[in-house]
């Protein structure tokens, strides 16, 4: 299986927690790409295929009354070959601006090294 590590960065626009109309959401927007993502492998995909998206970290925020304007989500994508796990790319990122989109905000996947399977 071939692994490749990743990671989505989500632009949004910050606001006090006060005037959330003034906002667009990144948590919001990593929240609908973390639901849709989880729904690539399970529903849209060959439950055959030998595939795998987990996503192992998210990231956003620091203030407890600000709304971020940037959240930062990582994990790892796997498939049986680098062609089928570079088919994956495409619909990952559809899903990924997809998602973000209705919160008003914009994401961008930036693919990383292959990593090796424990075992192989």
């Amino acid at each position: 299986m071939q692994l490749q590590k990743f990671n989505i960065i989500v632009h949004g626009c910050s606001a006090h927690g006060s005037t959330p109309h003034l906002s667009k959401d990144a948590i919001v927007a990593a929240s609908n790409i973390i639901l849709n993502l989880q729904l690539l492998i399970s529903r849209l995909k060959d439950p055959l295929a030998e595939q795998v998206l987990t996503l192992t970290q998210v990231e956003s925020g620091t203030q407890f009354n600000i709304i971020t304007d940037r959240a930062e989500l990582a994990g790892v994508l796997g498939a049986a070959d680098k062609e089928a796990l570079e088919q994956l790319h495409a619909a990952v990122e559809n899903i990924v601006s997809s998602s973000a989109a209705p919160a008003g905000c914009t994401a961008e996947v930036i693919y990383g090294e292959y990593v090796e399977k424990a075992g192989e």
